[in-house]
């Protein structure tokens, strides 16, 4: 209840300041929540197929990036002669901004669906790598040994130890890269395609039609928090030991 109305008071008051901005600057660029909010529902059925092939493409992203970036993360945790022979090209092409690759991405795999969807896995790939390779370094040793002793096989440490503890870190980064790869599947979708919010929304700025891009920047903000909203619906259901554990060292602190 307390979390449904805290998102009650954030979307009002960005809705209040949005039509504060309206009124003051008195202009057709920047139409007032209620006209974009009727035209929205107007148009809604061509929304859906945009903001659809959209959220596609991000969670194809996100499936390719967790599959790819998990595995090879835990072995460059877990093993330093791994980490010294891949931790270096990692270093190297993570900072690299991915969007500046568009152009390669376009030419190397065309102009299809695969390069929009390579494009995000480029951004994820790398965050979850990072986060998931420290993570899994972060475990000590003794978790596994102990683990062993008691009868455990390797298969079941990575699945009853390694990838527990790694969960909180693997969905924060996730959290980061859908973001950040909510913005590159923007730019990436202005080009050589008419399916998309980013096409819509450039498409309505070029037409003139300002309530229409805004109706495409909401639904493109719609989808960004309906994937945080389904992220923090798995943590809250696979990490609750974690919450358990925080809980626990909140009321074991001293009173000040």
């Amino acid at each position: 209840m307390r979390r449904t109305a805290s998102f009650a008071v954030g979307a009002a008051t960005i809705l209040a300041i949005w039509w504060i901005g309206s009124i003051a600057l008195d202009s057709p660029v920047l139409p007032g929540p209620g006209a974009v909010a009727l035209r929205s529902v107007e148009i809604a059925p061509r929304l859906a197929v945009h903001a659809g092939a959209s959220l596609g493409r991000v969670i194809v992203a996100l499936i390719l990036s967790v599959v790819l970036a998990v595995p090879l993360g835990l072995v460059m945790g877990r093993s330093r002669r791994v980490d010294r022979v891949i931790a270096p090209t990692t270093y190297l092409l993570y900072p690299v901004p991915k969007i500046a690759l568009l152009p390669l991405v376009f030419l190397v795999v065309g102009i299809g669906e695969a390069a929009r969807i390579l494009i995000v896995v480029m951004v994820l790939f790398f965050q979850i790598l990072v986060a998931v390779r420290d993570a899994s370094r972060a475990i000590p040793a003794g978790y596994l040994v102990a683990f062993v002793s008691l009868g455990g096989t390797r298969r079941q440490a990575i699945r009853f130890v390694l990838l527990p503890a790694i969960l909180p870190q693997l969905l924060t980064s996730i959290r980061i890269g859908t973001g950040t790869g909510l913005a590159v599947l923007f730019f990436a979708e202005t080009f050589f395609t008419d399916r998309g919010l980013g096409a819509f929304i450039v498409e309505s700025w070029m037409r003139v039609s300002y309530v229409e891009m805004l109706s495409g920047i909401v639904t493109l903000g719609l989808v960004g928090f309906g994937l945080f909203a389904a992220i923090d619906a798995i943590e809250h259901r696979v990490c609750r030991w974690a919450r358990l554990a925080e809980a626990k060292t909140t009321e074991a602190q001293p009173t000040p």
